[in-house]
């Protein structure tokens, strides 16, 4: 407790200043009270208050294996969390670590969550520990451009046993190229039947089109507009469905009234159409069972490219991103041919005065 000192008039200024200054200095309280005015201005400065680290992990050194864990955009959403796991997985196994998740605050925690969700496969391979990242652990530069390829080989001659990467995002196929077949067996049985949607079967051929509007608008990413989607499914129904007695398509996406109005424009006797209502973990869990073609229409949406990755039909169409004004590729952090799949179908109209929508080869 700090001692309070009678100042007597014969008192000495400049010895009564330093002894004081002593005895503050050796009080617990005006520790605890500077300690507690960190935190506080840590606290405030920090916006969001789930960004606030937990505290440290205990975890032990100097064993016998070799760890891999990576910082995560935990605060994005689904479809970026499943490029940045798959891909931590997959480099764990070219490099032979034991890859790790870091719960680090709640933003983690949630992304542990929504991903165990739909693909607890998934999880199963990483060891978890709660707790932020010791500083101990040193940081390593790595993929520091969300949607190139980085080749893991340069990592090879790293030696620390705990390698934490500083890279986000990760949004490139060529990190688990070889590994859709797993990532499909990870993901979970779904208990919801969705009954008010339409079945793939022989007679009956879905089309599924996933459409990214509301946050795409705010900050410059390409959006599609309505004949571009119409025309693009009309492209598609005559590329892909033309063997079957019945179609059917699916509109996905976070725009509900877009997309009735859509949905109104294109059913007919012969065409149904339906607006999912249901949850992200279920829409993709849709698309693995039901989906024999997937429209992404937002060029650069992660959501929409794994609809299109773990579909049924393994078919996919999307807006060629070179023909957009999508604020990504002012950035210089995105390659299209690490970003989509070989074998998937890039569309364009056919020309600036030619609203007819074709094959992109470009």
């Amino acid at each position: 407790m700090l001692e309070i000192i009678q100042l007597s008039p014969k008192t000495d200024n400049g010895y009564f200043v330093v002894k004081y200054i002593k005895k503050v200095l050796k009080s617990p309280v005006f520790w605890i009270v500077i300690v507690y005015t960190i935190f506080l201005a840590y606290s405030t400065h920090i916006e969001d208050p789930k960004e606030i680290p937990y505290p440290v992990a205990q975890i032990n050194f100097k064993t016998s294996r070799k760890y891999i864990s990576s910082n995560y955009a935990a605060s994005s959403r689904l479809g970026n969390h499943l490029f940045e796991l798959a891909s931590v997985l997959s480099i764990s196994r070219d490099l032979n670590r034991v890859p790790i998740f870091f719960i680090e605050d709640c933003y983690h925690e949630k992304m542990w969550e929504d991903t165990n969700n739909l693909i607890p496969g998934l999880m199963n391979q990483f060891l978890v520990i709660n707790g932020s990242v010791p500083r101990a652990i040193r940081r390593t530069s790595f993929h520091e451009k969300c949607c190139t390829f980085d080749n893991p080989s340069v990592l090879k001659e790293n030696k620390d046993e705990y390698l934490h990467l500083k890279g986000t995002h990760y949004q490139s196929w060529k990190y688990f190229s070889q590994m859709r077949q797993e990532l499909l067996g990870f993901i979970k049985t779904p208990t919801n039947n969705f009954f008010y949607l339409p079945v793939s079967s022989q007679s009956t051929f879905v089309t599924c089109v996933h459409i990214r509007r509301g946050d795409f608008l705010r900050v410059g990413f390409h959006v599609a507009g309505e004949h571009f989607i119409k025309s693009s499914m009309d492209f598609v129904q005559n590329q892909e469905g033309r063997s079957r007695k019945h179609m059917a398509t699916v509109f996905f996406g976070d725009d509900f009234s877009f997309m009735d109005s859509l949905r109104n424009s294109t059913a007919s006797n012969s065409h149904d159409a339906f607006v999912s209502q249901n949850s992200p973990s279920d829409d993709l869990l849709y698309s693995k069972a039901n989906c024999d073609v997937v429209i992404i229409t937002a060029a650069h949406s992660t959501f929409g490219w794994w609809m299109g990755y773990l579909s049924k039909g393994n078919t996919v169409y999307y807006t060629d991103i070179k023909y957009t004004k999508d604020y990504i590729l002012e950035t210089g952090e995105f390659t299209s041919e690490d970003y989509y799949p070989p074998h998937w179908t890039a569309l364009k109209y056919a020309g600036s005065n030619n609203l007819t929508v074709t094959r992109s080869f470009n």
